[in-house]
């Protein structure tokens, strides 16, 4: 068996496991990151079809048409459709908004969503974060004679819809990463407001929201999107999202995007988890009572997704855990299975299968460690689902209820044959070995360059090899914290105080950053992991599936 941390973690370090300089770490960490100050956001005329779509919104403006907008019920959909019903009421139009239902109307445009727009009188209908695969439905328009424009950005399949224009970042030369789908709308408003507009700080951060909360990678025009996003939510004064701000602000400092993953989104998607989306987008567009339901919401959806996930930890909790963890139950909400299986993956390392039944049919949301490709898995065991879909690691399908245990069975031996069983643990990949004695504030501020945080541009993880723990302690209400100081500089690590030892020598993963104090800045250093020194440190090739 592989070494593990004292917290039961593999760790995977980089090429360069010599200490390097801390100027050293921070240029390749922007070269490996292919991070650029020049960055800018992509045109919106790399999409063919933009001006044709530019010339036939105004139209329908200029000759009061109905106006539909089709959307999701996630963030990224939600923050998609906002934007474009505030570009409608800028221009005096109040558009057909129809969000789906998590569960009456499932993913995606449907024949009696389909129908429901037909017998509303739209005569231009709009789709934000979904369509590109919606192929009979948007025929089902078309035959009614209802132009259907598709503003989207997931997998385009064989087969296109015959819509009146496609926006989508994969039918052009958008460079990669492509953009979520509120920044394919985001695009569109542009294209539409020439570039400038009132409000325009209130859709990019509409747009950050969307391109956060739906885990598209944070490089390229993604990153920059995510950059101005943050400046101008931090910019607001009142409106219903400087109110939203004000809710999720933890602290007076300028929000990040770990803020934005972690306090925005989750409200944000907590209406469609929990109910209807409808009031997310009423919270974000109207504000009002509809924010302080988005609170309850997310309070209700937190409290809901700690309660069962200790239960289903319980259960898959034992001597022997299998390559996968499953449970299935009536009473797991359609919202919350997807959570409780990101949870189960994060804290275990293995893949999750997480599944609600009605009795005859399950809905199962999956997850999987970066090892084993999920939607591969799926596409492998096809034979025992309804229907399946999503990406590498996170994917979800149907089944009938008499199928869960073959179906584990099977994806069981899958993983097993695709991936060496030690590497299913929790896993920390380490961007860089430094010397402690490098850690300084003006370092710890320079990485500030390699912001914003998230999907694709993770919060750079340093090794700190043979390093003591001085002054060590417990700290915190629970006495759960580890306090301490390495090499001087003051330390935390939350949940560690029981690997407080002062007597050994430690190998400590770390993130770091500045501590300000009454307008003095010092470095410190935040503890994620610990091992005996030299116990771990050995460079690890993955087996990909």
């Amino acid at each position: 068996m592989r070494p593990l941390s004292l917290t039961g973690k593999h760790w995977i370090l980089p090429d360069h496991t010599e200490a390097l300089n801390a100027s050293h770490v921070l240029l390749r960490l922007l070269k490996e990151r292919g991070i650029e100050d020049d960055a800018t956001l992509i045109s919106p005329s790399v999409y063919p079809d933009m001006q044709r779509v530019v010339k036939r919104i105004q139209s329908a403006i200029a000759n009061t048409e109905r106006i539909g907008i089709f959307g999701d019920y996630d963030c990224d959909g939600v923050t998609a459709t906002a934007q474009l019903v505030r570009y409608f009421r800028r221009k005096g139009v109040e558009p057909y908004v129809r969000l789906p239902h998590r569960v009456r109307d499932g993913y995606g445009l449907k024949p009696s969503v389909a129908q429901e727009i037909i017998d509303a009188g739209v005569q231009l209908l709009i789709t934000c974060d979904t369509g590109i695969a919606s192929v009979s439905e948007i025929a089902m328009l078309s035959e009614k004679g209802i132009d259907v424009i598709v503003t989207d950005h997931h997998s385009v399949h064989e087969e296109l819809p015959q819509a009146f224009a496609l926006i989508h970042p994969a039918l052009c030369t958008y460079p990669l990463p492509h953009p979520s789908g509120a920044g394919v709308v985001f695009a569109l408003i542009s294209a539409l407001e020439d570039g400038n507009w009132d409000g325009i700080h209130d859709d990019i951060a509409l747009a950050m929201f969307g391109t956060v909360g739906d885990l598209v990678p944070l490089q390229g025009g993604n990153r920059t999107l995510v950059q101005l996003g943050l400046k101008a939510f931090d910019a607001l004064d009142g409106g219903p999202i400087g109110q939203l701000r004000e809710r999720c602000r933890s602290k007076d400092a300028p929000m990040t995007a770990t803020d934005i993953a972690f306090r925005v989104a989750p409200r944000i998607n907590a209406a469609g988890r929990m109910t209807e989306a409808d009031i997310a987008l009423h919270a974000l567009i109207d504000g009002g009572e509809a924010l302080a339901q988005l609170d309850r919401l997310n309070e209700e959806r937190q409290d809901i997704t700690r309660t069962l996930l200790q239960e289903v930890v319980e259960e898959c909790t034992g001597d022997a855990m299998p390559p996968l963890l499953s449970a299935i139950s009536g009473d797991y909400p359609h919202g919350i299975v997807g959570l409780i299986a990101g949870k189960l993956t994060e804290h275990f390392g293995k893949p999750s299968l997480v599944a609600h039944t009605d009795g005859r049919t399950c809905t199962a949301s999956l997850r999987s460690p970066a090892c084993y490709n999920i939607a591969e898995g799926l596409g492998r065991v096809s034979d025992l689902l309804i229907s399946f879909g999503g990406h590498a690691q996170a994917a979800g399908c149907t089944f009938t209820t008499k199928n869960f245990d073959a179906l584990c069975k099977r994806l069981t031996e899958d993983i097993c044959k695709h991936v060496d069983e030690q590497l299913l643990v929790p896993t920390l990949y380490i961007d860089a070995v430094l010397d402690a004695k490098d850690i300084t504030a003006h370092f710890c501020e320079k990485l500030r360059m390699l912001e914003p945080y998230g999907q694709g541009n993770a919060e750079p993880l340093f090794l700190l090899r043979n390093v003591s723990l001085q002054d060590a302690r417990s700290c915190g209400k629970d006495l759960t914290h580890l306090q301490t100081r390495i090499s001087g500089i003051k330390s935390i690590g939350f949940g560690l105080a029981h690997l407080t030892d002062s007597s050994k020598k430690f190998d400590v993963v770390a993130r770091v950053g500045v501590d300000e104090w009454r307008g003095k800045k010092e470095p410190q250093i935040f503890i994620t992991d610990l091992a005996e020194a030299k116990s771990v440190i050995n460079k690890v090739e993955m087996k990909q599936s």
